[in-house]
């Protein structure tokens, strides 16, 4: 059985306080879909909720930590001290929707590299949680990414903010001419929780900031896989997007991706 760490419980302690008032919200959401105006602002209200309680609730466990809540603008992280990353609900049009695929999500970093890593999936009761060094769980089970080798008949993740970018076009048909499929579930975290669990192949997105993906990227690594910035090099916290897979198919999606993003590029 699997043994926690003492940040590890600050951790999922904190993202279950969150995800107990979620799931009460999440309930009453399919009542809220005649009027989506309605809905998204019942939204924010659970979001707001949310920072609040994990601002409480890890300032209180270690007050000596600043808190990075999604939504800053790809802040520039310390180099030297332990700061946390959050988000209350990634997946939140989901959430607004009703659709079932959103979590909290926490990491611990320093510097450019994450230390530990909780995502919470509620609603299927699922906890994902990772430490460097000593590997990715789902629950007490631990999780490997796929070993796919080849991009023939592999399906791959992808979210973007802004869907109508020309990047993105080319990008997801790039990926679905060779791959079996891409799939936009909507939530940058819990995408590459299943990545690390080889549900996916791998994932990217250019839209991923340092605290939407810093959980799932050391999930993915410490699940066996490749995790690093949307060109295939470059560590994925520093704001440039994240591009996730097993080491068979990392290089062969970040070539694809590359090749995809080439015209955009300034050199």
């Amino acid at each position: 059985m699997a043994v926690r760490s003492a940040e590890i419980n600050v951790m999922v302690t904190c993202a279950t306080k969150v995800a107990r008032a979620l799931t009460r919200d999440f309930g009453e959401i399919e009542q809220l879909q005649t009027s989506r105006a309605g809905s998204m602002e019942f939204t924010k209200r659970s979001f707001d909720h949310g920072v609040w309680t994990l601002n409480e609730n890890l300032t209180k466990a270690r007050p000596e930590r600043d808190i990075l809540v999604t939504g800053s603008d790809n802040p520039e992280l310390p180099e030297s001290s332990e700061v946390w990353l959050a988000n209350p609900i990634s997946g939140r049009t989901n959430f607004s929707h009703g659709i079932p695929h959103f979590g909290v999500t926490i990491a611990l970093a320093r510097g450019q590299e994450t230390l530990a890593a909780v995502i919470y999936d509620s609603v299927h009761d699922n906890l994902y949680w990772a430490e460097k060094g000593v590997g990715a769980y789902r629950n007490d089970r631990r999780i490997r990414v796929s070993e796919r080798r080849q991009i023939d008949g592999t399906v791959i993740g992808n979210f973007e903010v802004n869907n109508s970018e020309p990047f993105v076009h080319r990008a997801r048909s790039a990926v679905t001419q060779q791959a079996s499929d891409v799939r936009v579930l909507g939530s940058i975290a819990l995408d590459l929780a299943y990545v690390a669990a080889g549900w996916l192949d791998g994932f990217w997105s250019l839209s991923a900031t340092p605290s939407d993906c810093a959980s799932g990227t050391l999930l993915v690594q410490e699940a066996g896989g490749f995790a690093s910035g949307l060109s295939g090099t470059g560590n994925p916290t520093n704001g440039n997007g994240v591009l996730a897979a097993n080491g068979h198919l990392h290089a062969t999606l970040g070539a694809m991706l590359r090749e995809a993003r080439a015209p955009t590029l300034v050199r």
